[in-house]
């Protein structure tokens, strides 16, 4: 890790700090700190803030640093299978401002074009900021090395969405899996900070699921947490000719009167996937669990009476709420300026 980034890490997770602070936290001198912070402020990726600094205090004054959220954003997109989410996030991963359209129809081609075009025009909303990537985070399965995605439900097979929409932007571009996505969002921004381990479960029209540990998000050697095929009993037959899918199961719209089994549904294969991984906390995300708060005791209750292990008090819901997919799609942007922001200070 380069100096600059132990300064911004420091600052970022427990800032506002004074140079003092920083020198103690990173174990770096006096004059290291100093000039990380000077290159770092002339970056606009921290400042200092005199309007914090503590009254009353003997001797020179200890001006605390903070992460400047004022200028350098990242922008996302998220595509889902019926609605895809454009926004601007701040270095807080604050959403400063989003919108929605209908997702594409037709080639991988044309769709990733169109989409670069609507960035652009996105983006001309927001002039006073300066955009330094744009993240893509989806579902179906994403080579985040090489930028393509397969998507059955979109038609797409190794789609080249990082390069095309590079072209069509001019931003470097960062492709996730969408729930992996939500998970490092947590982890930078959420409840992620706060614990050791974290297991992450989304609800949409695609469910998936994704495991932090030891401040880490684990990926494994393809898509990690792949649980949309769960067997969770039931009748609903799945496109991959199963019945009882846990994504089938709880996006059946053939009985609308059992929202509350679906509920209830999710619950139990949380409890299963809690059990199996052990997690210090479990977040629950999508819109199957945000725009239903009316069954969140419906699912806890089933998540209790199923987990063999104590303590049920680990779950709760994102604090992102409907926001998470905007939010999740630039966060590995930022996590990459966390991990590295000499390009930024050149």
């Amino acid at each position: 890790m380069s100096n600059a980034a132990a300064v911004l890490g420091a600052i970022r997770r427990e800032g506002p700090l004074s140079r003092a602070a920083i020198a103690e936290l990173t174990s770096l001198s006096m004059p290291t700190v100093s000039r990380q912070v000077a290159a770092l402020a002339e970056a606009r990726l921290v400042r200092d803030a005199p309007d914090l600094a503590r009254a009353g205090a003997v001797g020179r004054p200890r001006v605390p640093v903070d992460i400047d959220d004022t200028v350098l954003a990242a922008c996302g997109v998220h595509i889902g299978v019926r609605t895809t989410t454009f926004g601007i996030v701040d270095l807080r991963g604050r959403l400063v401002g989003s919108e929605k359209i209908p997702t594409p129809r037709g080639s991988a081609e044309d769709g990733l074009a169109f989409l670069a075009a609507k960035v652009r025009a996105f983006l001309r909303r927001w002039r006073e900021r300066r955009v330094v990537g744009l993240g893509l985070a989806t579902g179906g399965q994403v080579d985040i090395a090489r930028g393509l995605i397969t998507h059955d439900r979109l038609g797409w097979h190794r789609a080249p969405a990082q390069a095309v929409l590079a072209r069509g932007t001019g931003l470097p571009v960062h492709v996730d899996g969408h729930v992996p996505a939500m998970a490092h969002a947590e982890l930078l921004f959420g409840e992620g900070k706060q614990y050791p381990s974290l297991l992450y479960f989304y609800a949409r029209q695609v469910v998936g699921a994704a495991l932090v540990v030891n401040g880490v998000l684990h990926r494994g050697p393809g898509q990690a947490g792949s649980v949309a095929h769960l067997p969770v009993g039931g009748d609903v037959r799945c496109p991959c000719g199963r019945t009882g899918c846990l994504e089938a199961t709880v996006n059946d719209q053939t009985d609308r009167g059992a929202l509350a089994e679906r509920a209830a549904t999710m619950g139990r294969a949380v409890a299963i996937l809690r059990d199996v991984v052990n997690p210090d906390q479990v977040v629950l995300g999508g819109q199957n669990i945000t725009d239903a708060p009316e069954h969140l005791a419906t699912l806890l209750h089933a998540f209790a009476a199923t987990t063999a292990l104590p303590g049920t008090d680990l779950v709760t819901v994102t604090r992102f709420g409907p926001d998470v997919q905007a939010v999740a799609a630039c966060t590995g942007v930022l996590a990459d300026i966390f991990a590295d922001p000499t390009p930024l200070m050149t």
